[in-house]
């Protein structure tokens, strides 16, 4: 038997460095990072030949490296409360958009609207060193959540709920749109609309509920709420309302995707006809909505807009001056359909 050689063992090639690019390229180190930070101070044709050598030698910035210098990390962080609700992932897809533009990394993590997961989240984007962050505040914002916001120390905007401390947020106009969607309902003769709500603790949900309110009260008419995080105890509430016939709802505000759905089924499922016996309009529109018979009227949340929106205010903050903290309020849309009478019945 013979023996056969050893293979030989590739030594494992290095990773260019700052100072393999800046000794190619015939600069100094301080100048292929100003190349990497921008180009500020650099001339367009000492700027080329440096990016030339990087894409040569496949040169890639450490991220850990430049944070340790306390150089920009070219990073932002989000905190949504989960992703597997269809509005909070469309809402980083937005932001991520805007940050591809700028060549910066989106990372995202989900707080289960926490505020105790929200402190460990940033946290961890603390020690990311990221540039700037975007925050959908939890539920509750507790004493310590709020604190470990101002500890950021960073360009910081709340999205979709303001937060409770000095800051910039971008909104949608949940109290408006509520109140000229109910005002929608009474126009149709409407009078004893039933709002049915989620989780009152929630900003988005307690605005919407009072625009409701102000509506019903301009008409001189009694409201009528049924709010709940628990999706079977609410659709237990909501059959009681429809077991008095003389006192049934007339028409039904949701105030939220899952109860828009809900009633919807519940008065499919009952046999009510929508809108002769029930009219509804729900909140968030969904690929089903306008093809459903009868159509669903809903409000429609520009979910792009509101990401992308803040995501560029962050990166204004991030590239210059914070200023003085903006308050943004994104106007939604009513989408009428069949549901609330709107089109003809067939």
């Amino acid at each position: 038997m013979k023996d056969h050689p050893a293979p030989l063992q590739r030594k494992k090639q290095r990773r260019p460095t700052l100072a393999d690019v800046a000794r190619m390229a015939g600069v100094g180190t301080t100048t292929v990072s100003r190349v990497i930070n921008g180009g500020h101070y650099v001339d367009a044709a000492t700027m080329s030949k440096v990016r030339s050598v990087m894409e040569r030698l496949g040169y890639q910035p450490s991220q850990a490296a430049r944070a340790l210098k306390g150089e920009k990390t070219h990073s932002i962080g989000l905190i949504v409360p989960t992703l597997r609700d269809p509005f909070f992932a469309n809402l980083a897809s937005a932001v991520q958009r805007i940050t591809r533009e700028k060549n910066d990394v989106l990372i995202v993590l989900a707080s289960e609207d926490d505020s105790l997961q929200e402190i460990i989240e940033l946290d961890r984007f603390r020690s990311y060193r990221v540039d700037g962050m975007l925050i959908v505040p939890p539920r509750v914002q507790t004493q310590g959540f709020l604190n470990a916001v101002k500890s950021l120390a960073i360009p910081t905007i709340a999205l979709d709920r303001p937060l409770e401390t000095r800051c910039s947020s971008v909104t949608c106009d949940n109290f408006d749109a509520s109140k000229n969607a109910v005002e929608h309902l009474l126009a149709h003769g409407r009078r004893r609309i039933l709002c049915l709500g989620g989780d009152p603790l929630l900003y988005t949900i307690k605005e919407r509920i009072r625009g409701y309110e102000e509506a019903m009260a301009n008409a001189g008419l009694k409201p009528r709420v049924l709010t709940g995080a628990d999706a079977r105890l609410l659709l237990s509430a909501l059959k009681e309302q429809f077991a008095d016939s003389r006192e049934r709802p007339d028409a039904i505000f949701a105030v939220h995707g899952d109860a828009s759905v809900s009633a919807y089924e519940f008065l499919i499922d009952s046999s009510y006809k929508v809108p002769q016996d029930v009219a509804l309009i729900g909140f968030d529109e969904f690929p089903l909505a306008g093809t459903l018979r009868p159509t669903l009227s809903v409000i429609r949340q520009p979910i792009d807009e509101l990401g992308v929106t803040a995501a560029r205010v962050l990166f204004e903050q991030i590239e210059g001056e914070p200023g003085a903290p903006r308050q943004i309020i994104i106007a939604t849309e009513l989408i009428p359909r069949m549901s609330c009478g709107c089109e003809p019945r067939t």
